[in-house]
């Protein structure tokens, strides 16, 4: 059986902005999101939809008390932002099966790792509501058996947005490799490594620009790092940072964890002032240091 996925496109931003400002609006020039490297995904764009939904609570009995189901139009939310995930196999198929919000999550973080255009993938504007529905004959029917998911704030904006988004990497082994690392019992001290990156990579998609460079630096430092490690050159050789861009970086963090920290930085903390890499740049750092590592260690 088809799954479809609601999800919305959300600008990567350099500034911290409302749900509903004109900075989020940029995501409406994507007109595209293909997946060539897995077939089992197709992203569209379709308002309004049909679903099935129970009669009396339609026309608002309480108590309810039948199953008959009726087919109705639902109109979506800020269609021009709005994409259906629609899965043929991945999602039917993985093991266990699809039970729960923190599989539609997963699915989301592993979309944010496979892709380095400067958006990411959300299920709300403002907030992660985990969701998900069947296609049956010709209309959705909603799976309540999957519970809500986390909130999510406005990510900050710095390039152009493409007209159509690439997911670059192979959706289903990163998939695989999140689910696990999300929900496996840790047994070692690099899985445990690999889970607080997880979960410092999905906070800074959704936080402002400060927390967004600290928690992208700690997810690569987390995984990289063995002892009185050199990040600089841990991270030129890992990652597509110069050593220079990556000591830029390590400063900027130690300016905002520590303030009497950071030697080339004083004073009030002032964008233009800090010689770090862009926020789409520390994104694809990320990326890049995650998915080795997760492979890594399964190999």
């Amino acid at each position: 059986m088809t799954i479809y996925v609601p999800c919305y496109l959300r600008p990567l931003s350099e500034a911290r902005t409302g749900n509903q400002s004109r900075v989020e609006q940029k995501a409406e020039e994507v007109n595209a999101i293909r997946c060539s490297a897995c077939d089992d995904l197709i992203f569209k764009q379709q308002n309004p939809v049909d679903q099935w939904v129970n009669e009396q609570a339609y026309h608002g009995t309480d108590p309810v008390t039948s199953d008959r189901e009726i087919r109705v139009e639902g109109a979506v939310n800020n269609p021009e932002r709005h994409w259906w995930i629609v899965s043929q196999s991945l999602l039917e198929e993985i093991n266990p099966s699809l039970r729960e919000h923190a599989d539609i999550f997963d699915l989301l973080i592993t979309l944010n790792l496979c892709t380095d255009d400067p958006v990411f993938f959300s299920q709300n504007p403002g907030q992660t509501v985990s969701r998900a529905y069947d296609y049956d004959r010709g209309a959705l029917r909603y799976k309540d058996q999957l519970s809500i998911g986390n909130p999510a704030t406005a990510l900050l904006w710095a390039n152009e947005i493409p007209e159509a988004v690439e997911i670059s990497d192979n959706v289903a082994p990163v998939y695989e490799m999140v689910r696990e690392y999300r929900s496996k019992k840790i047994e070692t001290d690099a899985e445990a490594d690999i889970r607080v990156a997880l979960h410092m990579y999905e906070d800074a998609l959704s936080s402002n620009l400060w927390t967004a460079t600290t928690n992208l630096y700690y997810v690569c430092e987390n995984v990289l790092a063995t002892g009185r490690s050199n990040m600089d050159q841990l991270m030129a050789g890992n990652t597509a940072l110069s050593q220079e861009e990556s000591a830029g970086w390590r400063e900027t963090v130690n300016r905002l964890k520590h303030p009497d920290k950071g030697d080339s930085i004083d004073g009030v903390l002032d964008q233009e002032e800090l010689m770090r890499p862009s926020l789409v740049s520390m994104r694809r750092a990320a990326n890049e240091v995650l998915k080795e590592a997760m492979s890594d260690i399964n190999a």
